[in-house]
């Protein structure tokens, strides 16, 4: 904080720039970075997303089973069954709120058909079409999302800030149990500063 003159201040004013740093102080401490395990990952090739104006929610949708699973067991999957570069999403949230890092945050993913280049992917590990996130899921993707909108200047407050993956796809993903869910992820980001 910048040392500030107290001479020819009214107590009012003095007061007001006072709360201004307490307020700017409490809303960079709310938008610290969650935790996040960085796994190390081989992909084969991707490139550098150059603009991120939206953040778009998956889930695993394994067919028939609400299971966890781990970054390491999507990153498998994307290649070896779908041929890509890697897993797809850039953070997968766990049954217990671990959050994993799955592409680099700067990288193009491969979530959201015709919109990779301009999102990010988070992914809960899960399928909720049959069964619901974890409340400690819900808290992971609360945050996470919230430091991400601040991280890349993303208004929640837009409509097209936070999406799930049926909102640009012809999909389920997030699966209604989750997709009913977002509105609660959106009102945390504009509650909580982003």
């Amino acid at each position: 904080m910048a040392a500030i003159s107290t001479m020819g201040m009214s107590l009012y004013t003095l007061d007001s720039l006072i709360n201004k740093y307490i307020v700017e102080a409490s809303s960079k401490l709310e938008t610290a970075e969650p935790m996040i395990y960085k796994r190390l990952l081989d992909f084969t090739e991707y490139e550098q997303r150059k603009v991120t104006d939206f953040i778009v929610i998956h889930h695993t949708g394994f067919p028939d089973e609400d299971k966890d699973s781990t970054v390491n067991d999507i990153h498998e999957l994307h290649q070896e069954v779908n041929g890509w570069a890697g897993v797809g999403y850039h953070y997968l949230i766990r049954k217990n709120g671990m959050i994993e890092q799955g592409r680099r945050p700067d990288m193009i993913g491969a979530h959201a058909l015709h919109y990779n280049k301009t999102s990010i992917g988070i992914c809960l590990a899960g399928n909720f079409d049959i069964g619901t996130p974890t409340r400690v899921q819900m808290s992971s993707a609360q945050e996470l999302t919230l430091w991400l909108c601040n991280k890349y200047n993303i208004d929640p407050h837009k409509k097209n800030a936070i999406l799930g993956h049926c909102d640009l796809n012809d999909t389920s993903c997030p699966g209604n149990n989750l997709y009913r869910e977002l509105d609660e992820i959106r009102e945390y980001c504009r509650y909580n500063g982003a």
